[in-house]
């Protein structure tokens, strides 16, 4: 009888024979069967040799023999998934075992045994599977490190890892794969795999914020992105300089990256450059660097532009990636091997780009909008570099793009505050009559009614003055003019005491309001509009004064710091018009003493007349 030990070395030993030929195999699931043929001797002979026990279900509780021959059939059929756990199996069996032939084995199928797992993952999503084919192929690269096949069990490695946001330790594989002292990057020819390491490792460091060791990667992944022309990794490599310097508040250093991401890469869409870019532009507002600010409230972007380019980069990857594969699926059995490879290499990259795209775009999708802020602060950085009309413009279409905004009554005042500096007259009344129409804003009211009461006073004045001038022409066109000069002018007076009087109403002790009663004063008096003035301040209506209408016997008016103001001109209007003993009331109110015994003389009523 054969000895446990010395029937499983037998076993392994033809096993070690026909495996090389298993290494060859596609790994794919869509095989050949007839490539598969051979192996089956191996399953004969086992069978033969051992008797197996079909009924075990865990490979732990299976003989040695079940699990050589039922782990050799998986392979057979392609079943990498399936092999896993029994090759796990037998890694656990064999774990001591100094036989070198039985490790010669072990090395052989370790690689195979991670790929089971990734495709495990791909069958299910289950990440328990990424991690178990994480932990698979580091186990095969550090106890076979010479191994052909080290540095590609270990660029795996570092995709699971990457896949299962262990970025700490994929940077450290990586750093390890990168490291000249290890048996590993004399392996490593390609330049596109190097490239690729590079950005693995500088994508970790980015995301874990590392700055300290990033620093060098994020150098290193630009210096050769720009000898290999890559422009999509040099953006990337800025990118995350750029987020560094700003970070660590050396924002000096970012500006001679500046024009390098003029270009329309991906990472220029990247979420986190643009916010970083403006948080590089507040850095440098907040030093009264307003011009330098601008160049940085330039290149970001707003949330919707970047949004609606990763939409159109994932429609339009995942076009080209259909497209290859189903060239590889109709004629990838009869094209050229080198071919075919080229193709599926192709395809790996334009797959991580999607990934990449989808990611972005979820991630813009899914950050609250920063748009009606950055537009703000451009805007406003405008109007700290004297740029008054890109500031006015700004601002203007900022409140008419967002109306619904919790901050449109900040905009829309910014608008108008901003278009008298540039005397865009018509759009001032525009915007300050769709800010009075909006009861519920309050906070700067009384500005928008101070600035729009002169406005139209002022608009009216003009107005009349042409008329005057034109209303003695003899032509047909001039009359014209004078008369619609004529009735604009009487429409714009009568918004003016239309918005001053709202305020009044409305609020009748802000500060304000005796500001609004003096113009308003003045305006009748201007025009000899006594009895206008006393109806609407004393309450005269056909020369009786009432105790129940003007501002003067209103309740809500008395705490007015206006009421003085409407008792003066009140006073004021009736002296002029000859009403002497009616005047006395209201004046006396103004000078605090009782002016009833003064004796004013019939002068004082002949010269108000």
């Amino acid at each position: 009888m054969l000895s446990y030990k010395k029937l499983a070395r037998h076993c392994l030993s033809l096993f070690y024979i026909l495996f090389p030929l298993i290494l060859k195999m596609p790994l794919r699931r869509q095989i050949d069967k007839n490539f598969y043929s051979v192996p089956l001797l191996f399953i004969i002979t086992a069978t033969a040799l051992l008797s197996v026990n079909a009924f075990c279900q865990s490979p732990a509780d299976m003989p040695l023999r079940q699990v050589i021959s039922e782990a050799q059939s998986m392979i057979g059929q392609g079943d990498f998934a399936g092999a896993s756990p029994l090759l796990d199996e037998l890694e656990v069996r064999f774990e001591d075992e100094q036989d070198p032939q039985v490790e010669k084995i072990l090395q052989q199928f370790g690689f195979v045994r991670g790929v089971g797992y990734l495709q495990s993952f791909a069958k299910t999503g289950n990440q328990d599977f990424l991690g178990k084919a994480s932990g698979a192929f580091g186990f095969f690269a550090e106890k076979f490190p010479d191994d052909s096949k080290a540095v590609m069990a270990l660029q795996k490695r570092t995709d699971c890892l990457r896949a299962l946001h262990d970025w700490k330790e994929a940077a450290r594989v990586i750093e390890t794969l990168l490291d000249s002292t290890k048996p590993y990057r004399k392996q490593i020819l390609k330049r596109s795999e190097l490239m690729n390491l590079y950005f693995g490792r500088a994508q970790c460091y980015h995301i874990e914020q590392d700055w300290v060791k990033g620093e060098p990667a994020f150098q290193e992944l630009k210096k050769y992105s720009e000898l290999a022309k890559d422009e999509d990794r040099l953006a990337y490599a800025v990118s995350c300089l750029t987020e560094m310097y700003v970070q660590t508040k050396r924002i000096d250093e970012v500006f001679p990256l500046l024009p390098l991401l003029s270009g329309d890469t991906p990472a220029r869409y990247d979420l986190r450059l643009n916010v970083n870019l403006m948080q590089g532009a507040a850095q440098l507002s907040e030093k009264d660097r307003h011009v330098d600010a601008s160049l940085f409230y330039a290149l970001t972007m707003t949330t919707e532009e970047i949004v609606a380019f990763y939409t159109e980069r994932k429609k339009q990857l995942q076009a080209e990636l259909t497209q290859y594969e189903q060239v590889i699926a109709l004629q990838g059995r009869v094209m050229p091997k080198r071919r075919l490879e080229i193709l599926k290499e192709k395809t790996n990259t334009i797959a991580m780009k999607l990934t990449s795209a989808k990611g972005h775009l979820k991630l813009a999708e899914d950050t609250p909008s920063f748009t009606t802020t950055l537009r703000w602060k451009k805007a406003d950085n405008f109007q700290l570099t004297k740029r008054d009309f890109e500031s006015f413009w700004g601002f203007y279409w900022l409140f008419k793009d967002f109306p619904e905004n919790e901050m449109a009554e900040n905009f829309l005042y910014a608008a108008f505050a901003s278009s008298n500096s540039v005397k865009e007259r018509e759009k001032s009344i525009e915007l300050g009559e769709e800010y009075l129409a909006n009861d519920k804003w309050t906070k700067f009211r009384a500005d928008v009614t101070f600035i729009m009461a002169n406005a139209y006073r002022q608009e009216a004045e003009n107005l009349k003055q042409v008329a005057v001038s034109l209303q003695n022409e003899m032509g047909t066109v001039e009359r014209d003019r004078a008369e619609k000069a004529s009735i604009k002018s009487e429409e714009y007076y009568e918004r003016f005491f239309s918005i001053c009087n709202q305020f009044i109403e409305v609020m009748p002790e802000h500060k304000y309001a005796k500001e609004f009663v003096g113009m308003m004063g003045a305006v009748y008096f201007k025009g000899k509009k006594f009895d206008q003035l006393l109806e609407k301040f004393a309450g005269f209506e056909n020369g009786q004064m009432s105790k129940t209408k003007g501002y003067v016997n209103r309740e809500e008016f008395k705490k007015s710091p206006a009421m003085p103001t409407a008792h003066y001109m009140s006073g004021l209007a009736l002296l002029a018009t000859g009403k002497f003993n009616e005047a006395k009331p209201l004046l006396g109110a103004v000078v605090g003493v009782n002016i009833e015994g003064l004796s004013v003389g019939d002068n004082a009523s002949e010269n108000a007349e």
